[in-house]
């Protein structure tokens, strides 16, 4: 039988790379914007409004497909809605209360949550694998967020988790949003971004505009350094590695990234917010890592045998 695996190459393995660095440290980039005293969705206005001017001009200057076809245009808004603005909003806030590391792993569940979303949109039988994923992820999950919440000194509300939860599930069909959309448009990738980037800057402006909030801007040292490292790095770097994996090697094996990005989020929590680990998180996240590695080793290992 011919493998249908696609192959993974240097430029896969450089965005994959990428991905888990330009993730892994982006959680406590969001919290120190949270700590100043613009609004987080003035903030995201300016992240996505800059990410936006940039890869036009990227598109520009390399010549790429500006103009969107019809079908575009109606998935496009809605790719925008997932990926680049409502998980956003939703992480920033979830940021407020629980560690930035926490949001991390949670956000690493959208491995299954992807294929789960896959299977029940595409009405496709659920497969064992997922089943079995699914159960030791929310077992890992459980034991994971149980400490924080009921620590006697300094519980952490438990919005914040729903919070990281529901970041999590939008962006996990956006991600199903974006490989219908390669199936069906093949929409280049810096398109793809400059498109969606303006349309999340757009939905933050109305936000803004409803809500009433002023364009103010913090000019700490703290501020624009962690505002520079969204736009680059968190957005145009992540999202081109992101969006190349999901087309090269799908969504759900585009998030193996979330086996790595989790677990420096984690380290740089416990440096700078003191984190603390104990038992129940360190089973937790282990069963966690095994939840999000049973689909690798799956496809790695068993159904090599059945070939």
């Amino acid at each position: 039988m011919i493998n249908s695996q696609p192959k993974f190459n240097n430029i896969i393995i450089l965005a994959f790379v990428g991905m888990c660095l330009a993730w892994g440290f982006s959680w406590y980039s969001m919290k120190l914007q949270i700590n100043s005293p613009v609004e987080a969705e003035v903030s995201l206005f300016y992240r996505f409004t800059i990410v936006s001017m940039l890869m036009f001009l990227v598109c520009f200057f390399t010549k790429t497909r500006l103009k969107l076809k019809k079908d575009e245009w109606s998935r496009l808004p809605f790719i925008a809605l997932c990926n680049f603005s409502l998980n956003f909003f939703i992480g920033y806030h979830a940021t407020k209360v629980i560690a930035s590391g926490i949001i991390a792993v949670i956000f690493s569940l959208s491995v299954i949550t992807s294929e789960l979303i896959k299977s029940y949109l595409d009405n496709h039988k659920m497969s064992k694998k997922i089943i079995v994923s699914g159960i030791f992820g929310t077992i890992g999950l459980i034991f994971f967020v149980t400490p924080s919440l009921i620590d006697s000194q300094k519980p952490i509300p438990a919005v914040g988790f729903v919070y990281a939860f529901c970041m999590m599930l939008v962006f996990s069909f956006g991600n199903y949003l974006v490989a219908n959309n390669n199936k069906q448009n093949r929409t280049p990738l810096f398109t793809t971004i400059s498109y969606c980037s303006a349309f999340g800057a757009l939905y933050f402006l109305l936000y803004i505009v409803i809500a009433g909030y002023k364009f103010s801007f913090d000019y700490s040292v703290t501020y624009v350094g962690s505002l520079i490292y969204q736009i680059f790095f968190a957005s145009i770097m992540a999202f081109i590695c992101l969006y190349y994996l999901i087309a090269q090697i799908g969504a759900a094996k585009a998030n193996y990234t979330a086996l790595v990005y989790p677990t420096i989020a984690l380290t740089v929590s416990s440096f700078f917010e003191n984190y603390k680990f104990n038992v129940l998180n360190i089973m937790g996240l282990l069963l966690i890592i095994m939840a999000l590695s049973f689909d690798f080793f799956y496809n790695k290992f068993y159904k090599s045998h059945l070939r």
